[in-house]
């Protein structure tokens, strides 16, 4: 069995996406879901509510600005936060997984664009450059396979990162201090 640790798939905070009404109701990312897909102006974006770090059995998610960030040192791969979410964006990765893609959007690059600085455009340019044909498009999001990436190796220098016109295919925990740092700096 692979160890596992959450990982959001968004990028409401290095994207600076907006909020298209602020929501009066229940301080939960389920209700405010229910209010037209949520506040957001990505309707796929994190509600940030903190639902996911109420449910954190190690308090390893920490609401900076109102967006949580997981701490892969403490997470224990439970799961609570993946099934908290209402927007399915917190998944499950290896711990030794090279890149993902934090954005979960399935809107077309123009209202993806028009929305959010660095949400992916699904240009494809990663899926055809992958030598191990590890990322795909499924259900109108672009997902990596993170274990055909894995038993390909590091022979691909990672080509996606390179390929990515808005460089949004990351190494995944390089974005637990740099989330914290956009949010905290959104936040002062």
């Amino acid at each position: 069995m692979q160890d596992l640790v959450a990982v959001v798939h968004c990028s409401r905070v290095p994207g600076n996406v907006d909020r298209k009404f602020n929501y009066v109701g229940y301080g939960t990312c389920l209700a405010a879901n229910l209010a037209f897909a949520g506040p957001m102006d990505c309707q796929y974006a994190c509600e940030g509510f903190g639902d996911c770090a109420r449910v954190c059995p190690v308090d390893a998610i920490t609401m900076v600005n109102n967006f949580p960030v997981i701490d892969p040192d403490e997470c224990i791969a439970c799961g609570a936060c993946v099934k908290a979410c209402p927007k399915e964006i917190i998944r499950l990765i290896p711990r030794s997984s090279r890149v993902f893609i934090p954005c979960s959007t399935k809107d077309s690059p123009k209202t993806t664009m028009a929305v959010c600085d660095v949400g992916c455009i699904h240009d494809k340019a990663c899926v055809r450059k992958c030598p191990a044909g590890a990322i795909s498009e499924e259900d109108g999001v672009i997902v990596v396979n993170q274990e055909k990436c894995l038993e390909y190796g590091p022979e691909c220098e990672e080509v996606c990162i390179e390929t990515c016109k808005k460089r949004h295919i990351l190494k995944p925990f390089s974005l637990h201090e740099t989330y914290k740092e956009l949010a905290e700096k959104k936040a002062a």
